[in-house]
């Protein structure tokens, strides 16, 4: 029983994480989104033209939207996994 009972406890503190990463995600996507004239401007600063600034801008919120779904796909399968463990857990009581 103290088994199932640490494999749900990591379970938690996974899906604890994966809601941490995953809000962590929405903010910094929102931010980037936010800032996008800014983070353009700044990169022309470096000497680049605004289409390669642009584009440098674009390549980065594609980046961090992979990342982002990542974390998702991370966040439900923690889900699962939990309600999965929480079920099993039920079962056995």
């Amino acid at each position: 029983m103290t088994d199932k009972h640490e494999t749900l406890r990591e379970a938690a503190d996974r899906l604890n994480s994966a809601r941490r990463a995953f809000g962590l995600g929405e903010d910094g996507l929102r931010l980037l989104r936010r800032s996008r004239e800014a983070f353009i401007n700044s990169l022309r600063n470096t000497g680049l033209t605004y289409a390669q600034a642009q584009v440098k801008y674009d390549n980065c919120l594609d980046e961090q939207q992979q990342l982002h779904q990542q974390a998702i796909h991370e966040l439900q399968y923690a889900e699962r996994l939990h309600r999965q463990l929480l079920a099993e857990l039920e079962q056995t009581a």
